[in-house]
């Protein structure tokens, strides 16, 4: 069954059988139901006529010539599949024959080869007619195929180039948005290290008065340096741009998640939150890529469906968190590219935390981001 239909007939098979039907039907003609000749002749006919199908798209010029050379014998009349032959050979060498040159030539050839042939026997105008329109015709015909095939290559190579075009511009995205999350995770650990020098001198501090003293900022330096040994391990990888145009500001997180709302209702949108569970200390990079991909879905949101009501849902779980931002816009109409700048970012994050993102089209109308974050234990 599947060698059935994997298997497809070449072009040569499929000419050569053609060539193999209209030469048992022109010689039946020639021999049996209507003679044009005597029997060697007619055969001599009917083959020179449609055997040259066979090689119409390997050898289309030869194989035309072949087959209108057969006109100039004196006969009394037609192969009736002749015309067949003639459509299937001169259509071929003006699809097939690059040069339009050589391919109009043999065209005015067989031209003037149908013309000899049908003055040759008693003729009215309208069969020199025929003799002209039947190779014309094929030829305009064969034309109209290879500018069809031209276009259709042409298509074929635009779609390729789009496509890679597609490919290079998501590269450059997750390139520059792994460039961001690393220079804010540098920034993370940099804090760490920074409190863990500090809480040293202070512990260095204690020890000459009061050895007492010097556990908490013991406790605290071992915290900062787990958080920062956190950080470093999803750093590794991601390459830091040192283009010195780093953000003076602090780092946010889901403790600033109102005001980001605030600043989504004051653009027009009506943005509703949903907390559902008890909230839970975060490290700091979970913390800011949460915050992050609640702000690119609700910028997605007012890009594609400006007005339209946005809710905001973060379930917090034992060991994940879900966010889920949902609009009621115009659904599948205003749904971003899957290579947009904004959904690569989200990608790129909940992929460093291990956690998985769906985003599409809601079942209720709208579009829809879902994402779950594994909770790191602190």
């Amino acid at each position: 069954m599947l060698a059935a239909v994997a298997w497809r007939p070449r072009p040569a098979t499929v000419d050569g059988a053609a060539a193999a039907l209209l030469a048992a039907v022109a010689l039946f003609q020639v021999l049996v139901f209507l003679p044009i000749a005597p029997p060697l002749v007619g055969v001599l006919v009917a083959a020179g006529s449609t055997v040259p199908i066979a090689w119409r798209r390997s050898r289309p010029v030869a194989a035309a010539l072949a087959g209108s050379a057969v006109w100039l014998v004196p006969t009394d009349g037609f192969v009736l599949v002749g015309y067949v032959a003639a459509f299937l050979l001169f259509s071929s060498v003006t699809a097939q024959v690059p040069d339009p040159q050589v391919a109009a030539a043999v065209v005015l050839i067989g031209t003037v080869c149908s013309v000899i042939g049908t003055a040759e026997q008693p003729a009215h105008v309208g069969d020199f007619v025929g003799a002209v329109v039947g190779v014309t015709a094929p030829a305009a015909v064969g034309v109209l195929v290879r500018r069809q095939r031209a276009r259709q290559r042409r298509l074929e190579e635009l779609a390729a180039h789009l496509e890679r075009e597609r490919d290079h511009r998501e590269r450059a995205a997750v390139a520059g948005e792994r460039t961001r999350i690393a220079r804010e995770l540098h920034d993370l650990v940099a804090h760490a290290i920074s409190v863990v020098a500090v809480q040293a001198d202070a512990a260095e501090a204690a020890l000459e008065c009061d050895p007492e003293l010097a556990r908490r900022p013991l406790a605290t330096i071992r915290g900062s340096a787990g958080q920062a040994l956190t950080e470093m391990r999803r750093m590794l990888g991601v390459l830091r741009a040192a283009d010195g145009d780093d953000d003076l500001e602090p780092l946010p997180g889901l403790a600033r998640l109102p005001a980001l709302l605030d600043r989504a209702r004051d653009g027009g949108q009506a943005v509703e939150l949903a907390v559902d569970g008890t909230p839970v200390p975060l490290v700091a990079s979970l913390d800011l890529s949460a915050y992050r991909i609640v702000q690119e879905a609700l910028t997605n949101a007012v890009k594609h469906a400006p007005g339209a009501p946005v809710t905001v849902g973060l379930r917090w779980r034992a060991d994940e968190l879900e966010i889920d931002v949902r609009d009621r816009g115009p659904g599948a109409r205003g749904v971003p590219s899957p290579d947009a700048h904004g959904l690569v970012g989200m990608r790129e994050r909940v992929r460093i935390h291990g956690g998985v993102l769906r985003v599409g089209s809601d079942t209720g109308g709208g579009f829809a981001v879902r994402a779950r974050l594994p909770i790191e234990a602190r």
